[in-house]
């Protein structure tokens, strides 16, 4: 590894035998330690793509573009709960990169602008046509050979971009070079006409500063969960965020009391209407979610089938060199496969058996609201309520997965001579969805989004489909 000074900014620049290197670290942990690393690929087409990187890593190289191999290759695994990042110098260049200023919305492989933090005040609503002559569809084709969600499903990565996590300004940069000014051309919201202007790219702190002049009141953390009721329309509304009120530590009756106070009212109150919203719901607990469907199943359930790893303590320590303490948290039993059970079902509640709750329980109309974002435990309690109810289910399909998780337990591997690392899980579940659609995200029965329209002008295009088209419809 050495520095080259130019200029412009000093470069990080690999020799092809410290790729190389790093690229076999990383596929021993993808083989040996993912365990769904050839859920969406065989081991002909993993192996044909390790060749093509080491074949792309024969010569020196910027460490940023090596940065963007480990990408494509943790991409092609399509698992959210696996990622490529940095640390050291390449690090603090990639989180010092400069930033598009502005947040988008993107939909039918259009990108439009809701945020606008540049200099030129450029209509919110515009739509960017290309940025220094790429254009949108092939500029988030890109983008998504680098980045993926759960499954083969693009809608989940496509919001997130949208979002702070795995922000559009802060990866166009990476995946495209960073620039100190792009040529933007834009459709105008207002005027319609084409523009070709320059904007600068703005550092993380001028950003950050420039949002919270201007959308000061969008820093609010959002609540774990809301639940109000409309008597005159008749319909329950239980929003929830995430499947964690303030911790994985927090009391096992947190959310189960949380539901019981929910149904009772709206039993007290002859409620014939329910919609849950798992829009944006990043996840948490999927047993919180299993605490859920106990008010609208007639049948006991056990959420998940199992839970799996490729190994136990010795196995992985002879691989990564750490004490993961699996076997004793866990309860590791070998199976037949040579793969090892989880049997400690106190810490994955997803094992154990859930009964109807008789009391207070839901036999109305329920719809369900999802979204790109809503992922991990909430794409699991999606699929849950898809499969064991009779729920609609209304939005976008989901950036988790409907019947498998890797999302319990990951570790860390650094690479010895880059400054790449991977991060990817150890246990693998299954869940008791129809097999036939447990390996893709949540796909809704109707398919509604916001337009840029809706967007602007704070309408749940989403909510409002429901509230008028489907509740006054549904089973008549």
């Amino acid at each position: 590894m050495y520095i080259m000074t130019g200029r412009a900014q000093e470069s990080l620049v690999y020799q092809p035998e410290q790729m190389q290197a790093d690229l076999e670290k990383f596929k021993t942990a993808l083989t040996k330690v993912h365990p769904g690393t050839y859920t969406h690929q065989t081991r002909e087409e993993f192996n044909q793509m390790m060749n093509d990187l080491m074949f792309r890593t024969s010569k020196p190289m910027e460490a940023k573009a090596f940065y963007k191999i480990v990408l494509r290759l943790i991409a092609n695994i399509h698992d959210g709960h696996t990622q490529a990042y940095t640390f050291g110098k390449l690090g603090s260049i990639i989180n010092s990169q400069k930033r598009l200023p502005f947040q988008v919305y993107i939909r039918d492989a259009r990108i439009f602008i809701v945020k606008d933090l540049s200099s030129l005040e450029i209509d919110e609503g515009s739509e960017i046509l290309s940025i220094d002559g790429n254009l949108s569809n092939e500029i988030i084709f890109e983008i998504l050979a680098h980045y993926s969600s759960d499954g083969e499903s693009r809608s989940g990565m496509l919001h997130w971009l949208g979002g702070p996590y795995k922000s559009f300004y802060r990866i166009y940069p990476e995946i495209f070079g960073e620039q100190p000014t792009y040529n933007l051309v834009y459709r105008d919201y207002k005027t319609r006409k084409i523009i070709k202007t320059k904007i600068e790219a703005v550092s993380k702190e001028v950003y950050e500063t420039r949002e919270s002049k201007k959308y000061p009141s969008e820093t609010t953390p959002e609540e774990a969960f809301n639940f109000e009721i409309n008597e005159d329309e008749n319909y329950a509304y239980l929003k929830i965020s995430r499947f964690f009120k303030d911790g994985y530590d927090e009391p096992e009756n947190t959310y189960p009391d949380f539901y019981k106070q929910c149904f009772k009212e709206i039993s007290n109150r002859n409620i014939k209407n329910l919609i849950i919203d798992l829009r944006n719901n990043g996840g948490g607990k999927a047993s919180n979610a299993a605490y859920l469907l106990q008010y609208f199943i007639d049948q006991p359930f056990t959420p998940a089938k199992g839970i799996v790893t490729l190994g136990d303590d010795k196995y992985f320590l002879e691989i990564t060199g750490d004490t993961l303490n699996l076997n004793e948290s866990f309860g590791l039993k070998l199976k037949k496969d040579n793969t090892f059970k989880i049997t400690n079902y106190e810490l994955l509640r997803d094992l154990m058996n859930y009964n109807p709750i008789e009391e207070y329980h839901y036999k109305g109309r329920l719809v369900v609201l999802i979204n790109g974002g809503t992922s991990s435990a909430a794409g699991i309690a999606a699929g849950l309520l898809k499969e064991y109810t009779n729920a609609d289910l209304v939005g976008t399909e989901t950036y988790g997965y409907a019947g498998i998780s890797n999302g319990v337990r990951q570790i860390s591997i650094k690479g010895n001579h880059t400054e790449t690392a991977i991060y990817l899980p150890l246990l693998h579940a299954e869940y008791t969805i129809d097999e036939h659609i447990q390996k893709r995200s949540v796909v809704p029965d109707h398919n509604i989004s916001n337009s840029i329209h809706d967007i602007l002008e704070d309408n749940d295009a989403i909510l409002e489909f429901v509230l008028k088209k489907l509740l006054p419809t549904m089973y008549h």
